[in-house]
């Protein structure tokens, strides 16, 4: 499969490397700028470049490809979205906002796959959660926690950038959704806090935007109550709730991501921290079940630094574009990654030793 990855950062080179670590997919990655295009020609991809805020030059780009991966910032996945259908290229990106690309794809006739939401959350999250709501009668209760984190905090934030800071920061200032007593509701971020231990060590997690993509919608008829939060070291919400409410910085992004850019270490040495929770019945008594996986990163996994929250998104990316190669995933309209079994990723060669 020939395969165009938009955008050359931490999630375009990793998909990247891992498609050049078997081979049997011809990838390619484009980029607008002259950096990234320089960085990722030194890792030995093939590379164009492409400014995909311009329709006719994405329109063009994509001729001859079977595949794209939006890996570009969100606020370009509706018009990439849309070239790759009128081109009649399968789409995926891993974006948190699905709606917008869910809602073109919807409208369009296609015969194509587009999958928006791939990575680790939503994701990954989607498919995990489905298989644990299948294995319980209702009512069914949930909580999704997820986080990616440095393994070796050095800072009173307890947090390092292993993503965009523009999707941080979407993520503690839009509003979350989730499932109370069977309605769908959007309330507000850093709320819902709660502390918990994970082999002998304390976390704590609040709510947060975008983690759960169009899985409420999926599940409204199964769960009674849904919730997502993203786990961090104790006192990263005080802090963050400072900066964000006190400060009043949530209505100056452009300071915000300057704080963050410039007072928040990159880094690759991190942990992703998946545990799902879901409490219903099961044989007509009350039963619980859980998903609980730390990944570390492991330097090994590729020549070149890759942290474990980029890694784990490339290779739910990577396992999605083999199952559209096998014909697995259903084309045409909106593909939802809860309908994905989970037994299909967990073979994946991609995935397996994520998850097994």
């Amino acid at each position: 499969m020939k395969v165009l990855i938009i955008g050359g950062g931490r999630i375009g080179l990793a998909v990247a490397g891992l498609l050049a670590s078997f081979g049997d997919h011809d990838a390619e990655v484009a980029d607008a700028t002259q950096e990234a295009l320089d960085q990722t020609t030194r890792r030995g991809f093939r590379t164009r470049h492409l400014d995909a805020s311009n329709h006719r030059d994405c329109v063009g780009a994509l001729a001859g490809f079977d595949l794209v991966v939006n890996a570009a910032p969100s606020r370009l996945s509706v018009g990439i979205a849309a070239a790759a259908i009128e081109c009649g290229v399968h789409y995926i990106d891993a974006a948190e906002d699905t709606f917008a690309v869910g809602e073109l794809a919807a409208k369009k006739g296609h015969d194509r796959v587009v999958l928006p939401g791939c990575g680790l959350s939503p994701g990954l999250v989607a498919n995990l959660a489905a298989e644990l709501v299948d294995a319980l009668d209702g009512p069914i209760d949930m909580v999704v926690r997820v986080g990616g984190l440095p393994v070796h905090p050095s800072n009173g934030f307890g947090y390092g950038l292993t993503w965009d800071v523009d999707g941080l920061i979407a993520e503690y200032t839009g509003m979350c959704q989730g499932i109370v007593d069977g309605e769908l509701v959007a309330t507000p971020p850093l709320q819902d806090y709660e502390t918990f231990v994970l082999n002998g060590r304390p976390y704590e997690a609040f709510s947060t935007a975008g983690g759960l993509g169009g899985l409420c919608t999926a599940l409204q008829q199964k769960v009674r109550n849904l919730s997502f939060r993203t786990i961090r070291y104790p006192g990263h919400l005080t802090l963050a709730r400072f900066l964000f409410e006190d400060l009043g910085l949530k209505r100056r992004r452009d300071m915000m991501r300057t704080v963050l850019r410039f007072g928040v270490p990159d880094i690759v040495q991190d942990v992703v921290i998946i545990f799902i929770s879901v409490r219903g019945v099961h044989q007509g008594v009350p039963a619980e079940r859980s998903f609980v996986r730390k990944i570390y990163h492991e330097p090994m996994r590729s020549p070149f630094p890759v942290s474990a929250l980029s890694y784990t998104s490339a290779a739910h990316l990577c396992a999605m574009i083999d199952l559209i190669d096998q014909g697995k995933i259903e084309a045409g309209g909106v593909s939802r990654h809860e309908a994905i079994g989970l037994a299909l990723i967990s073979q994946n060669r991609f995935m397996a030793p994520l998850l097994n």
